[in-house]
């Protein structure tokens, strides 16, 4: 999180090295959102947090580190899933609401018999700035951190010396009240022809069980290409010789 900066009166402060320790789900729910994406819900639960200190209060002037903990956390993130040019997994877009409603910070240093008579001024600024700070760094983590992991996911690759497998997605994932659905182009190529594919006339298969984690499908496109591209890089080519 960027540096954090608050005035109370006299009392001036600037928080940096701000560093989650320890985080505590009281109750975390996962959920699907019909045609928008996944729902990630905290409710009232914990994190404990470290911070740098830079405060001046009258003629004092103090640095040192800080332990806190916000306590009613609450967040909840909606995440968009769509397929990239390429094929991949990616996260569209990320709307998020958050919010703390309490904190508590432990001092250590000079003055901290003092801080812990005016520790409501800094708690409350602090609270006020990481409640505005929760989603731009959730928004940040999810479009820039786990997109680039996302990134180095390949989705063609080689299953033997003779040929590979795409198993790009086709479309954007579709989310109903149950279920998070992905097509997977599941194609087998010859490698060293790997433009040469079979057309897909199979009919797409259709899950309709719900009551297991992971369900997967597959159609006859899936094994007449690896039969296909085993034919074109000349596995299956043989003589037959006199009546054999």
């Amino acid at each position: 999180m960027p540096e954090m900066i608050g005035k109370e009166g006299r009392f001036q402060y600037t928080i940096t090295d701000v560093k989650i320790t320890e985080l505590n789900l009281t109750h975390a729910d996962l959920q699907f959102v019909p045609e928008v994406g996944l729902l990630f819900d905290v409710q009232n639960s914990s994190i404990s947090l470290s911070f740098h200190r830079r405060i001046l209060y009258w003629f004092f002037y103090d640095t040192g580190n800080i332990n806190a903990s916000a306590e009613g956390v609450n967040i909840n993130t909606v995440l968009s899933l769509i397929r990239d040019d390429e094929g991949r997994l990616k996260i569209n877009n990320i709307t998020c609401d958050a919010k703390i409603n309490k904190m508590r910070a432990r001092f250590s240093g000079t003055l901290g018999k003092v801080y812990d008579f005016i520790s409501k001024f800094l708690t409350s600024g602090m609270r006020f700035l990481l409640n505005q700070q929760i989603c731009p760094a959730l928004n940040h983590s999810a479009l820039v951190h786990v997109n680039a992991m996302l990134d180095t996911i390949p989705v063609r690759t080689e299953v033997d010396q003779f040929i590979g497998i795409d198993y790009s997605l086709i479309d954007d994932p579709v989310v109903t009240s149950r279920s998070l659905d992905m097509h997977f182009r599941g194609m087998f190529f010859d490698l060293s022809d790997p433009t040469n594919t079979l057309v897909n006339y199979a009919v797409n298969p259709v899950i309709r069980e719900y009551d297991r984690m992971v369900y997967l499908a597959l159609s006859e496109f899936f094994f007449d290409s690896g039969m296909y591209a085993y034919y074109r890089a000349g596995v299956f080519q043989m003589d037959i010789i006199n009546e054999k």
